[in-house]
């Protein structure tokens, strides 16, 4: 049986979710086999018991836990199973995030069939239980991820050829500490070979309220600035950013930016928030343009 690598970060995971999701990677129908590296960087006695629990005794998974410290940043904990990996083919799935189909990986690693392929994207879909109770103002500022969306390249459930990852160098761990690592490595694997996007989708269960969404449009921007400075014209959209950065021309940009197919019930949450999105995007995006580092990081270690 082939089989591939699938690397799993766990933080003080939600054990009803961590449960889902382990359930639902063994009920996977795939003519590969996994194994599963677990990147524990801080998980109680409870919940490696419960992987245990499920794992043990299965056909499919392999189980290894790996210990790293609990304060390395977010791409130094994918790096860390990545490198330890033994398969060519690696997939990357967050604590969060649910595979929605027992299709889900074998979708996922079919391109792969490709040798110009060198990564695969997994379509993300918020759920509608999280996004009924959430306020007016939070959801302009989530609308975007509203329903199920394809991003470029993000790490909640994409797959990659180990071999390019590290011709790459793997995640920059350097510059990134908690966004923009994802944009990074997609503008270099695209100098590399072709991403493919199959029908292969996760449930992004991750809960939010306004204040924590308000905080990331500041930690967004600080990545995306610190993109613009090292990628420069190569960054997607990276004039968009430039002028939504300047103090008071970047406003109309914002009240552009809506996702009018969306429907316009939400628009006059967005253009009461519009000057103080703005604000938090200055400070976020200069900062990470003028350091050639992204360093803000919304969630304090527990």
């Amino acid at each position: 049986m082939k089989r591939i690598s699938l690397v799993f970060n766990l933080y003080l995971p939600k054990k009803d979710l961590l449960e889902t999701i382990l359930q639902r990677l063994e009920d996977q129908k795939t003519s590969h086999g996994i194994d599963l590296i677990i990147v524990d960087k801080k998980i109680d006695d409870s919940s490696k018991k419960l992987i245990k629990q499920i794992v043990t005794g299965s056909k499919k998974i392999k189980l290894e836990i790996i210990k790293v410290d609990e304060h390395i940043s977010f791409a130094s904990s994918m790096n860390a199973g990545i490198h330890h990996a033994k398969q060519e083919i690696v997939v990357i799935l967050q604590q969060d995030c649910i595979p929605l189909d027992s299709q889900w990986l074998e979708n996922l690693i079919k391109p792969f069939e490709d040798k110009q392929v060198v990564a695969t994207v997994s379509k993300v879909q918020f759920p509608q239980e999280l996004w009924k109770p959430l306020d007016a103002f939070t959801k302009s500022l989530l609308i975007r991820e509203q329903g199920t969306i394809t991003p470029l390249l993000d790490e909640k459930g994409c797959a990659y050829r180990k071999s390019t990852l590290l011709s790459l160098g793997a995640f920059n761990d350097k510059d990134f500490q908690t966004a923009g690592e994802d944009f990074d490595i997609y503008i270099k694997l695209k100098q590399k070979g072709r991403i493919a996007y199959p029908d292969a989708t996760i449930i992004h269960q991750h809960p939010t309220d306004f204040t924590t969404r308000l905080k990331k449009v500041k930690q967004y921007a600080n990545g995306f600035g610190t993109l613009v400075k090292m990628h420069r014209k190569k960054m997607p959209h990276w004039h968009i950013g430039l002028l939504k950065a300047t103090p008071l021309l970047g406003i109309p940009l914002f009240l552009m930016s809506y996702p009018f197919e969306k429907g316009i019930a939400l628009y006059p949450a967005h253009v009461l928030l519009t000057p103080l999105v703005h604000f938090l995007y200055i400070q976020g995006f200069w900062k990470g343009f003028f350091t050639g580092h992204q360093s803000i990081d919304i969630f304090p270690q527990k």
